[in-house]
């Protein structure tokens, strides 16, 4: 996620990078006579078109806006002329941004600490991730293959300085009003100045942070250092990423020594960090395992998945005044949020985790009137509740190996075979896209996820295919019959 950047001084930015370029070049006749060409055939620029929806795969007979993407003209070889291209296109998408309609948007984005949130539109996350696309392939034109991959080989750097930024606390040691010199942050974190100011210094390069004046060592907060004092939930999202998953992700390749063919929780690299799975380490450090589940909560907040499924394709209110079972559900936050706008649906929330129950808030509970209950459960056995209306499996599938998946699928088998014919199973799980169905900067974040799970659990994101193939192997009766398209799909 990155926050929009100010409108006026990209388009500047933009508009003096073509001139630099030209300069250096020496093509300025070139350029203009491919750009003449390039308007004259009324040939579209690499990125432009309806924009996407980040969803991994259209459902049948559907065809995803996103789908243009595969069609659209390649990007010519690294020369000005592609070069020029990017930058019109970033012209123009920023000029869509600037006339987004206010209403949509509080104010407009900046980097100071007084910051607001960009808008959740999918008009907006299009923009959003054509202009990533388009800057990231402007930036890798301009600084060479050499410049781009050592800034990508140098990342961790970048993280390290994260890391322990969180760990010492510097954001909360830096007011959210006025500054603070960096010996006073140094004092506040139980550190040395020279180290506290080399820190927060290389962090105020990517705008986490901002140094007061040249060479003062004093500082204030940004956008994004503010954002980390103020919200506890993100903090810990932040947190739980340098600490555990930052340290498991270091050992990915040591794994492959030890396992080269097998992948599962005991076989993953986190595993290999810390001696177990990640589900026993979370047993064992109730801390961290709280932790853990306030990350979730960032989460699911950060892209709205929890209103997105609640107001998905999916048509919840056709269930009249069915019962719809919530599987591996934690604390209810869907069920909840379902029940609140569906009055007439009830809902069971199963989880194996008596902690994950208690963390329900008991008095949004109590206000719905019954209508959400929980039920201690593990998936891996056979599902007790046999007059369901509808079973939703949301989040989970990602966490298991294939054979564990369709072990889980195939203990809901006796419970649907007992329920009314056409009771569908919803299957709530990031759906991997295929190749050139929607931008690189929403491929990248799916498979980003995908990562983790390898890294975490020896587990994986899938596409729909593979879904099919699970579901058939659990039972061959199962068929996916809808695809709903949303940023966490949903399958039916």
């Amino acid at each position: 996620m990155i926050f929009k950047v100010a409108i006026t001084v990209v388009l500047i930015l933009s508009f003096y990078l073509v001139l630099l370029i030209e300069l250096i070049s020496g093509l300025l006749e070139k350029i203009q006579f491919v750009s003449r060409w390039f308007l004259s055939q009324s040939i579209l620029s690499p990125y432009s078109g309806n924009g996407d929806v980040p969803s991994g795969e259209p459902s049948k007979g559907e065809v995803s806006s996103s789908q243009s993407l595969a069609n659209r003209p390649s990007i010519p070889n690294s020369d000005t002329s592609a070069i020029a291209l990017l930058a019109k296109e970033i012209c123009e998408v920023c000029s869509q941004l600037s006339s987004y309609p206010i209403a949509a948007i509080e104010r407009k984005p900046g980097f100071s600490a007084v910051y607001t949130d960009v808008p959740k539109t999918p008009e907006y996350e299009s923009l959003r991730a054509r202009l990533n696309d388009t800057t990231l392939d402007l930036l890798c034109l301009v600084n060479g293959p050499k410049s781009t991959l050592r800034t990508f080989a140098f990342s961790h750097y970048d993280l390290a300085a994260l890391q322990i930024a969180v760990e010492r606390g510097f954001f909360n040691h830096v007011p959210l009003q006025g500054s603070v010199n960096a010996a006073k942050v140094a004092e506040r974190a139980g550190m040395d100045e020279d180290r506290t100011t080399r820190l927060l210094s290389f962090l105020a390069t990517r705008r986490i942070f901002e140094e007061v004046g040249s060479g003062s060592s004093v500082f204030k907060h940004t956008a994004m250092s503010a954002l980390m004092a103020t919200d506890r939930d993100f903090h810990a999202m932040v947190h739980m990423q340098m600490d555990e998953m930052f340290k498991a992700a270091s050992e990915a390749s040591n794994l492959l020594e030890r396992s080269p063919y097998v992948s599962d929780t005991e076989n993953s690299a986190f595993c290999t960090r810390f001696g177990i799975p990640a589900y026993v380490y979370y047993e064992q450090n109730p801390q961290k395992g709280a932790r853990f589940a306030q990350s979730m909560d960032a989460w699911s907040r950060l892209d709205g998945q929890v209103t997105k499924l609640v107001h998905s394709s999916f048509p919840w209110a056709s269930l009249n005044n069915g019962k719809v079972v919530d599987i591996g559900g934690g604390s209810g936050h869907i069920s909840i949020a379902l029940a609140k706008v569906y009055p007439s649906l009830r809902f069971i929330v199963q989880d194996a985790s008596e902690r994950m129950l208690s963390r329900a808030d008991e008095e949004v509970v109590r206000s719905l009137g019954g209508r959400v209950t929980f039920q201690r459960h593990n998936f891996f056995e056979p599902q007790p509740v046999h007059d369901a209306n509808a079973f939703l499996l949301r989040q989970c599938l990602h966490n298991y190996s294939d054979n564990d998946c369709i072990k889980i699928a195939g203990a809901l088998v006796p419970a649907l075979e007992k329920c009314d014919p056409g009771t569908p199973l919803l299957l709530n799980e990031i759906i991997l896209p295929e190749n050139g169905s929607t931008t690189r900067h929403v491929e990248h974040h799916l498979r980003q996820v995908d990562m983790t799970m390898m890294i975490v659990l020896g587990a994986k994101q899938r596409s729909r295919r593979e879904f099919e193939q699970l579901l058939k192997k659990a039972d061959p009766r199962f068929e996916v019959r809808i695809c709903y398209l949303s940023y966490v799909p949903l399958l039916e």
